[in-house]
């Protein structure tokens, strides 16, 4: 029972106490709220700086990766432009060591060239020395040659010695380039003194065509044309080794041309022998009648031959040469005909030539008469 009482007496004790530790923890906890709150606001402080801190990073990171890919850009720029200007370079270098290669080369080839050339040289003064004259008058002629084309009336000055030495076939084209260089001038150049001298030029430029090429130049319409009124004036220029030799070459382009085209040719150049030193010398006649293999062609040959004054030496002694050979054989009708052609100019020449040496005896001593005359005369006035 006892126990019951103290029970109750405490129960206001108890509730008291328990009462007045509420409130203290009450109080402790609002304290410790409060605590939290402030450490709350805080911690939101200190994360909306943080926040502001992370953005500024950011906004930091993002310009210093877009500075540094501008950067990258521009050196990426750059160096894609030195690529190129080192590509454009190394290509400009390869060139030229490609070229000084080509270069060393070619030189290391004239090199060669130049020293076989001296051993060539050394060896002809040593054992040719002719043929080393001859080497030396070739360039000669190439380089006079080469002078007329760029100045054709030059001619005046070198054409004396072109006739004088010999010329190879492939010299023709340059001198016939000089020559058309030439002919053209009178078109541009009209006076008569200019006109005049180009005559002049272009008659030495003939006078070579037909020493060194005629066969050449009878196969060349350009020339040709002009050629045949030259032919008189050619011959009395010629020497007798230039005459046969310009007579080989004009049999020779009558074979390949076909005599019975070139009657005008013909008749000029038997004229131009007429009228000449040359009209009985028997090698040019010899050397026209033997090219022609086929009986016939001399006949022909002779047909072609016109019947005139001028003419006539050159022709009966072409037709001599036909007599001597077929004379005695049978003869056709026209080959009789031809046969008694030449006996009737033979004979005419004889008696002019009779004519003439009659005439020139009576010349002669009508002149000793006109000599003994003065003699005398002379004689009485002394007396």
């Amino acid at each position: 029972m006892r126990k019951y009482l103290l029970i109750i007496l405490f129960i206001p004790v108890f509730a008291f106490s328990q009462k007045a530790n509420d409130s203290i923890l009450i109080q402790q906890n609002q304290s410790r709220i409060k605590e939290l709150n402030y450490n709350f606001e805080e911690l939101q402080k200190q994360y909306e700086y943080q926040i502001k801190v992370n953005d500024q990073t950011l906004n930091s990171i993002s310009n210093q990766i877009g500075a540094t890919s501008f950067n990258l850009s521009i050196f990426a720029f750059l160096f894609g432009i030195l690529a190129i200007g080192l590509g454009i370079y190394v290509t400009w270098v390869e060139r030229k060591i490609i070229k000084l290669r080509d270069e060393n080369e070619s030189l290391l080839k004239q090199t060669k060239l130049t020293k076989n050339e001296v051993v060539e040289i050394n060896e002809l003064i040593q054992k040719d020395m002719y043929g080393l004259f001859l080497k030396i008058k070739r360039e000669e002629t190439i380089h006079i040659l080469n002078r007329l084309v760029k100045i054709p009336e030059d001619i005046s000055n070198l054409s004396q010695e072109l006739l004088s030495r010999e010329l190879n076939q492939e010299d023709f084209s340059l001198l016939k380039k000089a020559y058309l260089k030439l002919k053209i001038k009178p078109q541009i150049e009209d006076s008569p003194e200019n006109l005049s001298g180009i005559e002049s030029y272009k008659t030495s430029y003939l006078l070579l065509f037909f020493q060194h090429f005629l066969d050449l130049s009878l196969k060349d319409e350009e020339i040709n044309d002009d050629l045949i009124e030259n032919y008189s004036h050619a011959i009395y220029c010629a020497f007798e080794n230039d005459i046969i030799k310009s007579t080989e070459d004009f049999a020779k382009a009558l074979i390949d041309l076909g005599h019975q085209s070139k009657e005008k040719e013909i008749n000029s150049f038997f004229i131009g022998v007429a009228k000449s030193e040359f009209k009985n010398l028997n090698k040019i006649y010899e050397i026209i009648y033997e090219s022609l293999k086929i009986r016939d062609d001399k006949f022909k040959l002779y047909q072609l031959l016109e019947d005139n004054n001028e003419n006539r030496v050159a022709k009966v002694n072409f037709g001599k040469l036909l007599i001597s050979e077929f004379g005695k054989t049978d003869l056709t009708a026209s080959e009789k005909i031809i046969k008694e052609d030449i006996e009737s100019i033979k004979e005419e020449l004889i008696k002019e030539e009779k004519e003439k040496e009659l005439a020139e005896e009576k010349r002669k001593k009508k002149a000793e008469e006109r000599k003994k005359k003065r003699e005398e005369q002379n004689i009485q006035q002394k007396k």
